[in-house]
């Protein structure tokens, strides 16, 4: 496979982009520049969601992906986002050409997607106008073809981030790494699916030989379980790389974080309180506020009133004396009724105990007593012109307790504005607390050590599936005893097959297996400059499980631990991989790396350069800055394998990448 051109439209940082990637046999590379930001992994990735496709579920994630400076300007309406790739492959022999478009436009609430390739005049279209039937048949056609040329399982091992590299050299990783490797890009996959396809197909046959048919339900439903159980093993067993595979993913970015949280906390805890006492304080001038402004609403309450009751206060407890005595005095007095009754007692008490000649005139009496009742000093009310409410107005006048406001007022005045005067230091000491912070979000941590929980259960779970597996065997294995002895050589090859295909798989294995270890102790020694020369073997020593054991040794003889090596030396071990894997493999895929040399020394730079790149692949894009390959000298060192040189930059105005023909202004013919 080879890519011939790249087209962007509307993607990211891309307004329209053109880009041919030809090269020719004695120069293949591309070289491709840009400063940080500028978008040398943007085009990366257009590539690669050329090739496989991007996933865009709403609107959100569509203007996330689509340029900024097209919508801002033109809107996004009627526009779309287009990565169309042309590349070559050979089929049956014969390179033929292919262009592969893929379109994506937010219209009606929804992202509609188109799909055509177009394989020597010959075109293949599907997208969501189509029906189930032509998008099922069409889809399939277009990634049998992808998958031919470069599966998209394998394309994370041929179009990678060389910085991220380093981090799958640990001994649990690159043992999957490589064993997956070994079985996808040497093709030995095919084998163990062959060896799956015969057990299925000889416990088919040993169910019919059964004779008893209670026998060989049972024998059925245990094939079927056991099938059950490895497919959930296999479901296990990915789960558990995509586990390990997000571990090392952001390992790095997790411990930086767990470093970092533990000062952030500290500064946020001082952050939470100056904004506690910002908070304290607006809430204390809001309510002085309030209460300054109702205390003028209420001012003739509050001032005027308790003013007037200390001036009249004696005169008004005059007034209100004499009518308590008045009020007393009166409690006495007796009603015309009562007045009336006690005469008549009295009269008649006297009739009946002494001799009186004539009536005695009751009216008479109870008029008299009447006159000198209302003649009375203690009963004549000069303020009866108050009555009861007027008395208890008075009474609340001189009686309530009164304090002057304005001195607890004043008083909250004088701290409100001692707090002004430091608003602007801690307002200050704010912003410096969060220039300080690092921005990070912090879930992360818990995803990751969430995800480290998750790899310890998957193991425990993968670990007690192949246990039932196992059992499932002895059981299914005593079935054999219960098969009629009668000779059928066409079931007795049927019977070998299984255990053929695992043979064979095992035996090419095993002289792939060589190869590689001749090859990897080769390169190493070439490339991995702090052991150059001193690498005695490399050793791949393969079990009865799915994983190959990955080992260096040093020609002393002692193993050289992958765990002690720096980042740089991993990223060598792991790009010395990708070669051997590359030229002993089924597939000749082109290699794109971005970030090439971001944790290499000088002198790991110099070798990558001289003897790396040169011969890696038939076309190997390399996206660099000007601190990777130098302008100064690498350049120059490389020039003669470098078929088209390209450099990007970023516009800010108008957000978006241009491009120019050279390597930061260089050309190949300016040396």
């Amino acid at each position: 496979m080879k890519l011939k051109r790249i087209y962007i439209e509307n993607y990211k940082t891309y307004k329209n982009l053109d880009l041919n990637l030809e090269v020719t046999d004695d120069r293949p590379i591309i070289l491709i520049g840009g400063a940080n930001g500028c978008g040398k992994t943007t085009l990366f990735d257009a590539i690669y969601h050329a090739l496989y496709g991007l996933k865009i579920p709403n609107k959100r994630a569509f203007e996330e992906v689509f340029n900024s400076g097209v919508k801002n300007e033109r809107g996004m309406d009627g526009k779309n986002i287009v990565l169309e790739v042309s590349f070559s492959g050979v089929v049956l022999g014969q390179e033929t050409p292919y262009k592969l478009r893929r379109s994506y436009q937010f219209t009606d609430g929804r992202v509609l997607e188109s799909v055509v390739l177009n394989m020597n005049g010959n075109s293949f279209v599907y997208g969501t106008g189509s029906t189930a039937v032509q998008r099922s048949t069409n889809e399939a056609i277009v990634n049998k073809i992808i998958s031919a040329n470069l599966p998209a399982e394998l394309s994370n091992y041929f179009l990678f981030d060389a910085m991220k590299t380093s981090d799958l050299v640990k001994e649990e990783q690159i043992n999957k790494l490589i064993m997956k490797n070994i079985n996808s890009v040497m093709g030995f996959n095919k084998y163990t699916q062959l060896q799956t396809a015969a057990a299925s197909f000889l416990a088919e046959k040993k169910a019919e030989r059964l004779e008893n048919e209670n026998l060989r339900a049972e024998y059925t439903n245990l094939t079927k379980s056991k099938v059950e159980r490895e497919r959930e093993l296999t479901q296990l067993n990915e789960a558990y790389s995509e586990a390990l595979n997000y571990a090392n993913d952001r390992k790095q970015q997790y411990e930086q974080l767990k470093e970092g949280r533990n000062s952030d906390e500290v500064i946020r805890d001082k952050m939470r309180q100056i904004e506690e006492a910002i908070r304290n304080y607006y809430k204390k001038e809001k309510d002085y506020r309030q209460d300054a402004e109702a205390l003028s609403k209420d001012l003739e309450l509050k001032v005027i009133m308790p003013k007037l009751a200390s001036i009249v206060r004696t005169e008004v407890e005059l007034i209100l004396n004499e009518k308590d005595e008045v009020a007393s005095a009166r409690s006495n007095i007796l009603n015309d009724e009562q007045i009336r009754r006690v005469t008549r007692n009295i009269i008649d008490l006297i009739e009946d105990r002494y001799r009186v000649e004539g009536k005695i005139d009751v009216d008479t009496i109870v008029g008299e007593i009447k006159r000198v009742q209302d003649d009375s000093d203690d009963y004549n009310d000069k303020y009866g012109f108050l009555n009861e409410v007027d008395t208890q107005v008075l009474k609340n006048l001189v009686q309530q307790g009164y304090s002057n406001p304005f001195t607890t007022l004043d008083e909250r005045r004088v701290s409100i504005n001692q707090e002004l005067e430091d608003m602007p230091k801690r307002e200050k000491q704010l912003e410096e607390y969060t220039r300080a912070l690092t921005g990070s979000d912090y879930s992360i941590i818990e995803l990751y050590e969430a995800n480290d929980r998750k790899i310890e259960e998957l193991k425990g779970k993968i670990a007690a599936k192949k246990n039932e597996i196992k059992e499932l065997e002895k059981k299914i294995s005593t079935y054999d005893y219960d098969m009629p002895q009668v000779p059928d050589p066409q079931y007795d090859m049927l019977c070998k097959l299984p255990d053929f295909f695992k043979t064979l798989s095992k035996k090419l294995l095993n002289a792939k297996k060589a190869s590689i270890e001749r090859m990897m102790k080769e390169q190493l020694n070439i490339n991995l400059v702090i052991y150059a020369g001193y690498i005695g073997r490399v050793e791949l020593s393969a079990d009865d499980s799915e994983e190959i054991s990955f080992k260096i040794f040093h020609k002393n003889g002692n193993e050289i631990y992958l765990s002690q090596l720096n980042a740089g030396a991993k990223q060598t071990v792991m790009q010395v991989l990708l070669k051997v894997l590359y030229e002993l493999g089924d597939y000749d895929p082109p290699v794109m790396i971005d970030t090439v040399m971001g944790v290499l020394d000088k002198e790991s730079r110099d070798v990558i350069i001289n003897k790396y790149f040169p011969d890696l692949a038939h076309q190997t894009i390399l996206l660099s800055t000007d601190t990777e390959i130098t302008t100064e000298n690498d350049f120059k060192k490389i020039m003669a394998y470098v078929a088209r040189t390209y450099t990007l930059h970023r516009n800010q105005e108008e957000q978006c990448t241009t491009i120019s023909e050279d390597y930061f202004g260089l050309q190949t013919y300016d040396f």
